[in-house]
């Protein structure tokens, strides 16, 4: 009989919902519905969930009651999921009303770096914003906060949640926007149990290694970019959104499945006991 690995976490996934207090973005889209479609989408998959990331651009200006919005859709599922939520802040997020409308905080400009606790399971959100600029970094005392805390392993692991993702970027116009001081992360990481990263920004779905750790980044919930040739620009699309669920294994392995939160039709559903009948035998 195979044995296949089973998942002592799943980590749901969200990324670049920019919200806005207009309600509206790019004067046609609605980035509460898309947000509050991906959070239904994951709620209604019947995956057991350990804890919800958001990796940043929350909010598209930083505005309050787009945070405000957020909390309330966030809080609508929390309420019967239970979910623990991780935020992280991008570079079209304001970490003032960021702290003080989403997180219930006094406001204040200080780097939002977190640290969530699951069953065993360490969440790091590390904020890789610089206020009033596109492209991402690290202030030599968010790697040094970094590093002390990933100094003693944790049972299960650390997963690491920031906006800018540590990968090569895809598409040409958005390379200008990466993430800066990739080398210093490298070395703040080396060596620890790191197991995945998780991230966004890009607005497309992407993967990469890093410092031998796997990087996965979710596409945004607003809109997505295509990729386009070198020197093509950039193409924004209403479509192609996805929610992530990063799946921790007791053998160690990591996997990220994009689960799409478009609406979508079903052409037709297989019960189990068809498959039970096919192959081999497996055990979990």
């Amino acid at each position: 009989m195979t044995r296949e690995p089973v998942a002592t976490h799943r980590i749901a996934h969200v990324s670049d919902s920019h919200l806005t207090a207009s309600g509206v973005f790019h004067e046609v889209l609605r980035p509460a519905a898309t947000y509050s479609a991906a959070l239904a989408a994951l709620e209604g998959s019947g995956i057991p969930i350990a804890a919800l990331v958001h990796t940043g651009d929350v909010a598209d200006e930083g505005e309050e009651a787009a945070y405000t919005a957020v909390r309330a859709v966030t809080d609508e599922v929390l309420d019967r999921t239970g979910w623990p939520v991780l935020w992280a802040a991008g570079n079209h997020d304001v970490r003032a009303p960021m702290r003080q409308h989403l997180l219930g905080e006094a406001p204040d400009d200080a780097p939002l770096d977190r640290v969530l606790e699951v069953d065993g399971l360490r969440l790091v959100s590390i904020d890789s914003s610089i206020p009033g600029r596109v492209e991402g970094g690290f202030e030599p005392e968010q790697l040094a906060w970094l590093r002390e805390v990933l100094a003693e392993p944790a049972e299960h692991g650390t997963v690491l949640a920031m906006h800018h993702p540590p990968l090569p970027v895809e598409v040409t116009a958005m390379a200008r926007l990466h993430l800066t001081g990739q080398e210093a992360l490298a070395e703040a990481i080396r060596g620890t149990d790191v197991r995945a990263i998780l991230a966004g920004h890009l607005h497309y779905a992407t993967s990469s290694v890093f410092e031998g750790v796997p990087v996965h980044v979710a596409p945004s919930l607003a809109y997505t970019i295509r990729l386009t040739r070198p020197g093509g620009g950039v193409i924004a699309v209403d479509g192609g959104r996805a929610a992530g669920v990063l799946s921790l294994y007791d053998d160690g392995r990591v996997g990220h499945t994009s689960m799409p939160t478009d609406p979508a039709g079903v052409l037709t559903s297989t019960p189990e006991s068809v498959f039970a009948s096919m192959g081999v035998d497996v055990e979990h």
